[in-house]
């Protein structure tokens, strides 16, 4: 047996009892994917809405994410929503029932589709569309009170910006099993430095 088919599995051991310890000693212990200002966002939730993106690209006959693409995404969208209430909260920002309803019907009405079906090939289920039209409208209101037109190609770079400034402003700790910081639209995958190439092909 050579060297290199000996030190793999126990390097690779090493890693795994490691994401273990900097779980286990981090503000993310105990069943939380996530803490974000102190708000828990557990592991049981997180599960909850990958089950339910799965089911819901099912019940339109959708092509399903690959599991940890959609555990990956549903995280980061959580995080997304909670930093944009902050910032929300901070601009001033409301958004009514009524303004909910008039965008969902705008839409549909130019898209001839309900929103509910089009976010559902998105693994948004129907009991979550006007959690996301909320998200989306508090958005474009954050861009509106930054002065960013939004027809323009900006957008995407401004709201970037004003979402991570806000981020960099909170306290948000990701559990290790799932990465290592949140930035608008991802989040960094947990890297550990003394596991490095060589030393998984050392001969």
């Amino acid at each position: 047996m050579s060297r290199t088919s000996r030190s793999v599995p126990a390097v690779a051991l090493l890693a795994v009892l490691a994401g273990l310890a900097l779980t286990g000693c981090s503000d993310t212990k105990s069943g939380a994917a996530a803490v974000v200002n102190g708000d828990r966002i557990e592991i049981s939730t997180l599960n909850n809405r990958v089950k339910e993106a799965v089911d819901a690209r099912e019940s339109v006959g959708a092509r399903p994410e690959p599991g940890v693409q959609e555990t990956h995404d549903q995280l980061s969208q959580l995080v997304e929503q909670q930093v944009t209430d902050e910032a929300a909260k901070r601009a001033k920002i409301t958004v009514t029932a009524t303004e909910i309803d008039d965008a969902k019907r705008q839409w549909e009405q130019g898209n001839g589709i309900s929103l509910a079906t089009a976010k559902a090939q998105d693994g948004v289920p129907a009991d979550r569309v006007d959690a996301w039209v909320r998200t989306q409208l508090q958005q474009i209101k954050l861009l509106q009170a930054a002065g960013v037109p939004l027809n323009s190609q900006a957008v995407p770079a401004a709201l970037a910006r004003i979402l991570n400034d806000t981020a960099k402003s909170m306290t948000i700790t990701i559990n290790p099993r799932y990465g290592s910081a949140w930035t608008f639209g991802d989040i960094a995958p947990t890297v550990y430095p003394w596991l490095k190439p060589d030393q998984l092909t050392t001969a």
